[in-house]
């Protein structure tokens, strides 16, 4: 390709603006991908900008507050940006309405769904989307603690989230 890119069927000579392949620099738009500094940025680049990434964070993390209480929960909050790590404390304040602990994964879920007003399917997603992006900023053994200390099916939910 040592020909400049000229495309065919003009009234003139080269249309101004079209570049061929061989007059493309790919480097130019490349962008390195750096590790995300806290829970609510990995989580934009699963879910994107459309979802109210604060609702969803509380939605999933809130009933599961009983459960993880110390550690766990210590190690989830210090991701979460200062004001979010807060409010999870009075969730019930933040989304307008009262949380309750899940048990069971099916209860879990409902609550998920319940909370960000959105059908199970919906908060399903939610769900492995925060679970993988908490996963992905944590250390192993915080990862680990938190899977110890879920019910089981809760805990395989965890597990398999990437």
């Amino acid at each position: 390709m040592d020909k400049p890119y000229q495309p065919a069927g003009g009234v003139a000579g080269r249309i101004p603006g079209t570049l061929g392949p061989a007059e493309l620099d790919a480097r130019a738009e490349w962008v390195p991908r750096r590790a995300p500094r806290d829970l609510l940025e990995a989580l934009a680049m699963r879910l994107g900008s459309e979802v109210d990434l604060r609702k969803v964070v509380l939605a999933v993390l809130s009933p599961l507050r009983d459960a993880l209480e110390g550690e766990p929960l210590g190690a989830l909050a210090a991701r979460l940006p200062h004001d979010l790590a807060r409010v999870l404390a009075d969730a019930d304040l933040e989304l307008n309405v009262r949380v309750r602990p899940a048990t069971t994964a099916g209860d879990y879920l409902a609550e998920v769904s319940r909370l960000v007003l959105h059908p199970p399917r919906v908060a399903a997603e939610y769900v492995r989307a925060v679970f993988a992006a908490a996963k992905a900023v944590l250390d192993p053994e915080d990862a680990e603690a938190i899977a110890a200390r879920l019910s089981p099916e809760l805990a395989a939910g965890w597990s398999a989230a990437r």
